[in-house]
Formats: C-alpha cells, structure tokens, sequence
C-alpha cells in the first residue's frame, strides 16, 4: 500500500523484505461461463477459471531475473533519443515558459470532454505509476541549477511503486511483499461480516441533508478514526511504526482520524477522485450482490475496469483513429519496449517514462479551478430557490484526508466526509457548460494549478504544476518530443506522426528558439500544444500514440486481462458478462452501483 497523500513529497511504503519471483506465472485464473445461455442472468457467476486464446508464455521467471537489466521498471521507451539542449539558457526558457502556462488566455477554455474523463485518468494514473513525481534522494531534484541525469542512472535509481498493470492494487491494497503494518491495512478494507466485500465509510449528518444518491449512507472511504474507534488500530499501535510511516497516520494533533484506508492515498488527495475510489469499491461490492466470491467479484471488477480504460476513457481522450490503430495491430510499440525490457518480477509490468513524466500529464490542463458539484455546492435544483457557491479548487482539497473536513455542521468533523459534499454524478458525465465540462487539452493550466495548497513551501517551484513538470522532464533526461516522434516513426509499425514546424511550437512563446526549444521541445509541452493546435478536445497524434499504446499494452500483455479471457469463444466483454444491462460506459457503472439515476 501507498501511504503518502502529496505529490510534492516522498511516498512512503510499509514494505516487507524482497521475496525472489516464483516460477509460476501470476495466479490470474481467466473466469468464463461454461454455459452460454446463463451469459443474461445477472446471478450468474463464473463456474471455472481457464485459459482459453491467452498469449504464448514467455520466458520463465528464472530467465526473465537473468535478462532483467535492473531492479526498477521505469525505462524509457528509446533511450538513445536526443533530450533537449542543456544550460543556463534551456532552465530559463523553461522557467518562463512555466510562468506563460500559468497566465489566463482569453476565450471559452470548456472542452466537450466530461468532467469524469479528467479524475478517471488519475484515478488510472495513480493505479499504474508512482514516484516519478517526488523528491528521490540524489535523482530528482529540481530547484535550482539543475542538468540532464544519465539515463542510465534514472532507470537504476527510479523504481515504479505501482505493479505498472491496470489491476487494481490501489483498490484493494494486496501489493505482494508489503509489511505487516499495510497487510494489516488490506485485510482490514475487507468488510468483518461480509467477508467478500470491501468496506466503506458513512457519511456524516451535516445539517443540510445530501444529495439523494446513494440511497444508502455508505459514500465515502473507509477512515482511520472509524478502526480506531472500533479498536481495530490503537494509538500505541501508529505510534511504534518507524517514524516516515508514522507520519501518515499522526501529527502534532495526534492520530489523523479522516485519514483514509486505501490501497493508494493518493487516491484521497482530492474529493473527486475519492468519489470515484468510492464508485469502483461499490462494483465491487454489486457484483458480490449478484453472487460472486471476493476473488470473481475482483477479477470482474478489474475487467469491467480494464474493459472501460481501452473502450471509454482512449476513445474520449485520443484521436480514434490512433486507437483503433493501435487495438487493430495489438499497441506494438509497447510490446517491443516491453520485449526490450522483460521484468524480474513476471506480475510487474515495465511503465515507458516517455508516458508517464510526460504523455499522460495531459489531464493537468484538463483541471478546473471550480466545479459545479452538487445541489449544495453548485447549480441549485430547479424550484428549491436555493442559492449555492461553485465547489473550488481549495474546497475539493480540503474535504480530504489531509484537508480533516473542516466543517463545523459534522457530527464528528474530524472523521467523516459531511452528507453535503456527496458528489452528484449527473453533474460530471456529460460535458455541459458552465462547469460541467473538463477545460480543454491545451498550454494552460487552471490558476490554482500555479500555487497548490497541499504542496510543499519549499523548493517553492513545487507549487507550481507547471514549472514542476518541465524541470523534472528536464531533469529525468526525458527524450525531446520530436527526438520521439523520429524514434517511433522509424519503427515503421505505424504511418508517419507528423512534427509540428517550430512556428508552431513556438507561437507566442518566442523565448523558446534562442536555446532551440522550438525544435527540441519538452515532451509534455509539446504533447499539450499539439492538441490545442487540434482543438483541444482530444490529444494530438505524438500524444494518442504513447498514451493508447501504454495503456493498451498493458492489457494486452497481461494474460490475466480481458482481453485474453474468453467466453464461448468470445474474447470478454461486458455485453457478453450481462447482455441486457452491460456496464459499458463510466455513466452504466454508476448507474450500476446505486450512484446515478
């Protein structure tokens, strides 16, 4: 499990002494219906678990050890590309090219992209990556006078504390090799009574009421003062933790009670993507309903999941022509990077740093300064004669773990989110303005974005998202985004991605061609100019490509995914688990889970 909730801090695990990889492949049984005509029934429950159509295996884990050129699985995707020009003039230019990002523009900044698409990409994110973007002892650093590390170094030095599979460790906290303390954590996110669904919180009474759905209480996480409160975890128990482990669960006020008990605490950091923690652990819970185990519960849960990532989320962000591209031909790009760089551990998957120091930071210029979040915080409902501020930014990160829910209407304002933040679905699944679209993918990011409250004062460039991403892209060597492009174009496994001229680059931003930023421009600058040059409300073609060969990659590669599982012969699908009611878009998941009407 991931402990820490700031992205400006070193993450803390509770990590138990490495065990040699087994053998054995990952124990991902595939589950299919050995009877067709029970596919409709929404008790149906997989009966077996075989391989039907799953990949050839590949080298055996003692080989894979062998070819493993070091213990971390961040690589880059092309290590020879050229990176961006180095000194004095380049840290500059991308200092000032930080502060442009930072300043309004003129203009409708609404996208036609849903507000859920932004949080279902760091939700994603926080699923399949961590510690890229905090301070590792002699790697990362980025205040000051920095320059370009030895790439070689990077992957050394810079391990992936994510699996690197869209397998829902985060969901359900069972990282293998974890300590006692975070074992203890996972098995206590299991529900005491009904063992094969995961625990949720209550919400609290905040005066005002809530918003109608759910129709049951349980809409937030699971939080430290509730065990405590059941004597599940003592104050004496968090105090004798070694000291940066107990420092996610106690302050100088003493145990953190709103501090919530999930596989990744990122995944509190703010109330959105807490919502959505929320939604996929009541899948989980739903499918139980229907008479699954805990173990064929997750394995649909991560399905249905994986099913969404490479058929709603892709399509929604990337340039469809890309994906289908890439689905058609089996994402080849990163089924050559991953032959290039085999893991030790046979379950981890290797993460392209290309992709995730860059590509798919895209959704930071997808973020509100405000949100129209429920009938308390946002649009009033029709006739209530209601009148109600836009939830902010700050708002959304204070209503926390680390934010401590600062309203004085809770019951307990130190443990439980309050009934009146509860998300409304509704107001997030389709794109409509004012403030029910995500902004659209573009060079500017939203203004809370230049000073982030839950971030560190000092280096001070951390509380500016976009000065951080340019020096630590700058810093971890990543590749210029048109060194990229030539490396993949030379591949020849798709047709040509274009490079933009470096008048487009460049537009506006003339301080970028002195240092020659304009024809060796960082990679996530360059991601996000190429998609507002197209509209900006889908990436652009450098972007679609190392965005949806990552992400489809890693499903096709995964022989427990869906995409190798089969039914009736059929690769699965959510139209074949339950063909009347398929959960096959986020808007039928949450109609799924009780969540919207």
């Amino acid at each position: 499990m991931l402990f820490s909730l700031s992205h400006g801090t070193r993450i803390v695990q509770d990590t138990a002494v490495p065990q040699p990889a087994a053998d054995a492949a990952p124990a991902r049984a595939l589950a299919v219906l050995e009877n067709p005509a029970r596919l409709d029934r929404l008790d149906a429950k997989p009966l077996s678990a075989v391989v039907d159509g799953a990949p050839a295996p590949g080298p055996d884990a003692r080989t894979r050890q062998a070819m493993a050129t070091a213990p971390g699985t961040f690589r880059y995707l092309f290590r020879d590309a050229p990176g961006l020009p180095e000194g004095p003039a380049t840290l500059a230019a991308l200092d000032q090219l930080a502060d442009s990002m930072a300043t309004e523009v003129a203009g409708p900044g609404d996208g036609s992209v849903a507000p859920i698409v932004t949080y279902f990409g760091q939700f994603i994110d926080h699923d399949i990556t961590a510690n890229t973007d905090r301070e590792v002892a002699g790697l990362s650093e980025i205040a000051g006078d920095i320059a370009p590390m030895d790439r070689v170094q990077v992957e050394n030095g810079l391990d992936n504390l994510r699996e690197g599979t869209l397998a829902l460790d985060s969901l359900y906290g069972d990282s293998p090799g974890q300590g006692a303390f975070a074992t203890k954590l996972a098995g206590l996110m299991r529900h005491p009574t009904f063992t094969d669904k995961m625990r949720l919180g209550l919400t609290a009474d905040s005066g005002d009421g809530r918003p109608p759905l759910p129709a049951d209480p349980a809409a937030d996480l699971l939080r430290l003062g509730f065990l405590m409160d059941r004597g599940d975890i003592t104050e004496a128990e968090l105090n004798a933790l070694p000291p940066d482990l107990r420092a996610n669960f106690v302050d100088a006020d003493g145990p953190i009670r709103t501090r919530a008990i999930i596989g990744d605490g990122r995944n509190d950091e703010n109330l959105l993507v807490a919502q959505l923690h929320v939604a996929f652990l009541r899948l989980h819970n739903r499918l139980v309903d229907l008479g699954n185990d805990f173990e064929e519960a997750r394995r649909l849960t991560r399905f249905h999941y994986q099913w969404l990532v490479l058929n709603a989320f892709l399509p929604a962000i990337c340039a469809n022509d890309v994906v289908d591209e890439v689905l058609a031909t089996g994402a080849p790009l990163y089924a050559e990077f991953l032959a290039d760089h085999p893991p030790a551990d046979p379950a981890r998957m290797p993460m392209p740093l290309e992709f995730s120091v860059a590509g798919f930071r895209f959704g930071h210029s997808m973020v509100r300064g405000g949100y129209d979040h429920n009938r308390f915080f946002g649009r009033a409902v029709a006739g209530s004669g209601q009148l109600a501020p836009f939830a902010s930014f700050v708002q959304l990160f204070q209503f926390t773990g680390s934010g401590k829910m600062p309203s004085p209407l809770t019951a307990d304002p130190k443990t439980s989110l309050p009934g009146n933040w509860v998300i409304e679905w509704d107001r997030f699944v389709h794109a409509e303005t004012p403030l029910r679209s995500s902004r659209k993918i573009d060079t500017h990011l939203a203004p809370p974005l230049d000073d982030m409250i839950n971030q560190p004062a000092n280096p001070a460039v951390m509380k500016r998202l976009a000065g951080r991403n340019l020096r630590r892209g700058y810093r971890l060597n990543i590749p210029s985004a048109q060194g990229v492009i030539e490396a993949i174009n030379a591949t020849g496994l798709y047709r040509p991605i274009p490079v933009l001229t470096p008048e487009q680059v460049a537009e506006g931003r003339d301080f970028l061609t002195a240092p020659g930023l304009d024809a060796a421009t960082p990679l996530w600058f360059y991601v996000l100019r190429e998609a507002e040059l197209v509209g900006g409300n889908h990436l652009g073609a450098l972007g679609s490509h190392l965005v949806a060969n990552t992400l489809a990659g890693l499903v096709i590669n995964d022989a427990g995914s869906y995409w190798n599982a089969r039914i009736a012969g059929h690769r699965w699908s959510p139209h074949l688990f339950q063909p009347s009611r398929p959960i096959d878009s986020l808007k039928a998941m949450l109609r799924f889970t009780g969540l919207l009407a």
